[in-house]
């Protein structure tokens, strides 16, 4: 017995090493930015703030020992000759972290960036003059283990009234904002504003969420969904909580933009404007865990390389999301060749199953989904409970039927009916929305 517990000591030991040396190895890979700012259309209203924003962000990330690929009002020639490059000199081992400001919009749940020589009125045009994002991160996803997204991209869509009176915005749905999109092990993805919400531009020389990412990114060893918590907080604060950034993780491990020392503020610095202190971060917890997944796999590279998240078992679904390859998920229910899943972070719904396989074991530590909490109101009362309430189903693509919600909220850009809109809704808005119904019961409200 005795040597049976010194082997499982130094097993341990072996362990503990190997984990320590990965840490190691992950703080010491190169870490590679693919920053872009678009401000200046052709064919729509300039954008303030989307170079600014771009410019400081790469400022920042040079100073965190990051090698930036940079570009302003890039066209889309240029834009995906300059990703490619970018691409091509990743090794499997490196960070990659890419980085978008500027007009962005969802079409049938797939996401576009906007060049700055883009004049669209149709789905072809979307698909031949823009930028697919979904392409984007499957190149990456590619070529290295870890890629950070970060989008500040749902400005206002500039062609949404063309868009609106084509057939495809009826059948396939212009959404507000971008659409959720989900990645394989290794991905993280920031969106600037709850999917289907529409971002602010900011009174400054920042938009209120890269002011927010800039001021606490640089917080040495803070694992960037603590940083994306304390982003979430000031952005709330600063927008009235109109704004509320969001997160799809499927990060093994703990990942900080910030490795080593901290950065020091300059005055000159946009970032470094004096702001009401930031709640303290809260300390990073893991579990362990060794689990059996469904993935993913078979999709056509040289095709939309996604599988589509719809809320019905048939390609009449509303599409919620897309997911590229290695996606890990957990099957529900079969109906024929469609699976009911669910993703990592508890959004459930139909894909179908020819480009689904059994299975992989993912062990690590393996962070829990972060979502935001609303901050706690002055005072509960009926009327602010159902403004509150009615705001997540309005942003989530819900028509109205009732006076008073077509008179609050407007059905412009609507596209969902009710049973729709709750299985597009991601898990935290479910929760709110339940949370907000039961205190409205509790105080009787009609």
């Amino acid at each position: 017995m005795p040597r049976l517990r010194h082997a499982s000591a130094a097993a341990m030991l072996v362990v503990a090493v190997l984990l320590v040396l990965a840490g190691v190895e992950r703080a010491l890979a190169a870490r590679h930015a693919f920053i872009v700012g678009n401000s200046s259309y052709a064919s729509a209203p300039h954008l303030r703030n989307p170079a600014n924003d771009a410019r400081d962000l790469a400022r920042r990330l040079e100073a965190l020992g990051y090698r930036v690929t940079f570009g302003l009002d890039l066209d889309r020639n240029r834009f995906l000759e300059s990703f490619q490059a970018f691409v091509r000199n990743l090794k499997l081992d490196d960070v990659a972290l890419f980085y978008y400001a500027g007009h962005g919009l969802q079409i049938g749940g797939e996401n576009y960036l906007f060049p700055v020589d883009a004049n669209v009125a149709s789905e072809a045009d979307a698909r031949g003059r823009l930028v697919s994002l979904n392409a984007l991160i499957s190149d990456l996803s590619r070529s290295t283990k870890t890629r950070i997204v970060i989008l500040d991209a749902c400005r206002n869509n500039p062609f949404a009234e063309k868009l609106a009176a084509t057939p495809l915005a009826r059948s396939a749905g212009l959404g507000q904002g971008l659409a959720r999109v989900y990645a394989g092990v290794g991905s993280f993805i920031a969106y600037s504003t709850q999917p289907g919400n529409v971002a602010l531009d900011g009174e400054g020389d920042n938009s209120p969420f890269t002011e927010a990412l800039l001021r606490h990114m640089a917080i040495p060893g803070a694992d960037v969904h603590a940083v994306m918590r304390r982003v979430r907080s000031d952005v709330q604060r600063a927008t009235a909580e109109q704004q509320i950034p969001w997160e799809n993780s499927s990060l093994i491990d703990e990942m900080a933009f910030a490795v080593g020392t901290a950065v020091a503020s300059t005055p000159s610095s946009p970032a470094t404007r004096p702001t009401q202190p930031a709640p303290a971060i809260e300390p990073f917890r893991t579990t362990v865990t060794a689990r059996s997944y469904a993935y993913v796999t078979g999709l056509d590279p040289n095709g939309d390389n996604f599988l589509a998240l719809r809320t019905s078992p048939n390609t009449d679904g509303t599409r919620i999301a897309t997911m590229g390859p290695d996606t890990l998920l957990q099957i529900l229910e079969r109906r024929g060749d469609w699976r009911r899943i669910s993703l990592l972070d508890g959004t459930t719904g139909w894909a179908h199953g020819n480009w689904i396989q059994c299975c992989r074991t993912v062990a690590g530590a393996r962070p829990g989904p972060h979502q935001p909490t609303p901050p706690a109101q002055q005072e509960d009362t009926c009327d602010n409970l159902w403004h509150r309430r009615n705001a997540v189903w309005h942003r989530n693509g819900y028509c109205f039927t009732s006076a008073k919600g077509q008179q609050v909220f407007g059905n412009q850009g609507c596209s969902r009916d009710l049973t729709g809109t709750r299985a597009a809704m991601t898990s935290a808005d479910r929760a709110l929305v339940d949370a907000l119904d039961a205190r409205e019961k509790q105080l009787g409200c009609k």
